[in-house]
């Protein structure tokens, strides 16, 4: 019905058909140019875009390329809030079917052609949903990973599920990239993490850790054009580790003080000499090592210890993603610690990522 009422109204035939008759006056011809049934259809479609968004991420092939089809017809006929719809068409660009991440990232070009920002401003939530389709369309899978496989030049690479919407929606304009670097990393802000703190059972703890590490890929992935990128990110993780890294420290040290795992001195140097936890870690066995029996202790709030470990494997993968990108892109110390957002980079040269760069290690419970 969606597809006839586009084609009829495309084809100017019912307007044609309208201007024919002369008796009929200009508040007529706009009442009644449209179809009825197309406009009932499309009006309970978009009531129910929630369920619309779902069948996006089910696990049958066809019923997501009919879904992600028809979004575009409601997009197109103005029917579907672009706002809503576009972390799920970033998604999809995880899907391993080449014809639906095709026809996802078209939609995805079509609306950053209209409304340039909004792209750049719902990929931080697209990451989100890209991580939980992932989750839901391939449960079988050891771990969700941001890279995908796509086929070059008659070969197979991998490369990152935003790339080609990076470099057709936001790589083209400064502005928009450091927006889009300053929304990603947000998430690694500890002060934004406080959502997932108060929740039952630790959800901090079990849920969005993943979410991070998939943001992380996400960061260390994306196609860079101009060594500024990858500075612009280095300069932003070194200020969110020198505001938060200490502090998470002293919170360490005030939680397992109590319990003799810290120095009984709290105006001592937190880390200036190892701690009881950090000589189990280096033992073969650690959750057998004499040194941790206080946390088998009734008195120990493990949940409390797991968020502020999820806390610091935060601020690891900051510092592994800033290692990995002076690496991949071969950046200096000097370079990296010279940098500044404010400077002059008119003329700047283009950049790739090395060949023999390491690979990003994401897992966030890793050692």
């Amino acid at each position: 019905i969606l597809l006839a009422e586009e084609a009829r109204v495309e084809s100017g035939e019912a307007k044609a058909k309208m201007d024919s008759k002369k008796n009929i006056t200009v508040s007529k011809k706009i009442a009644g140019d449209q179809d009825a049934d197309a406009t009932l259809f499309g009006g309970i479609l978009t009531n129910h875009a929630s369920r619309l968004f779902e069948m996006t991420q089910s696990p049958d092939i066809e019923i997501r390329f009919a879904a992600v089809d028809l979004v575009g017809h409601l997009l197109r006929q103005g029917q579907l809030n672009p706002n809503e719809a576009t972390p799920h068409l970033l998604a999809v660009q995880g899907d391993v079917e080449e014809n639906i991440r095709a026809k996802a990232l078209k939609l995805l070009m079509l609306e950053g052609e209209k409304r340039p920002d909004m792209i750049r401003q719902r990929l931080l939530e697209g990451t989100k949903q890209a991580y939980y389709f992932q989750k839901a369309v391939y449960p079988d899978l050891e771990e969700v990973s941001a890279l995908i496989t796509v086929r070059k030049e008659g070969g197979l690479e991998k490369e990152c599920v935003f790339g080609s919407v990076y470099k057709e929606c936001i790589a083209s304009i400064k502005k928009q990239r450091r927006g889009l670097f300053r929304n990603l990393l947000s998430r690694f802000d500890l002060e934004n993490l406080g959502d997932g703190k108060g929740s039952q059972n630790g959800v901090f703890f079990t849920l969005d850790l993943g979410l991070l590490s998939y943001t992380s890929q996400v960061i260390a992935y994306l196609p860079y054009g101009f060594a500024s990128d990858p500075l612009f990110i280095i300069h932003h993780i070194t200020s969110l580790i020198a505001l938060h890294g200490n502090d998470l420290l002293d919170r360490f040290a005030s939680f397992l003080r109590p319990h003799g795992l810290a120095s009984d001195d709290e105006f001592d140097e937190v880390n200036s000499e190892e701690d009881e936890i950090e000589k189990a870690a280096k033992r073969h066995l650690p959750h057998h090592a004499k040194e941790i029996t206080p946390l088998l202790s009734p008195s120990f709030q493990t949940m409390e210890f797991a968020n502020l470990c999820a806390e610091g494997g935060c601020l690891i993968l900051l510092l592994r993603l800033k290692a990995f990108l002076r690496h991949a892109y071969n950046l200096s110390e000097a370079r990296c610690l010279g940098f500044s957002p404010d400077m002059n980079d008119i003329g700047e040269k283009s950049i790739t990522r090395t060949s023999t760069s390491s690979v990003f290690q994401s897992t966030a419970h890793a050692g």
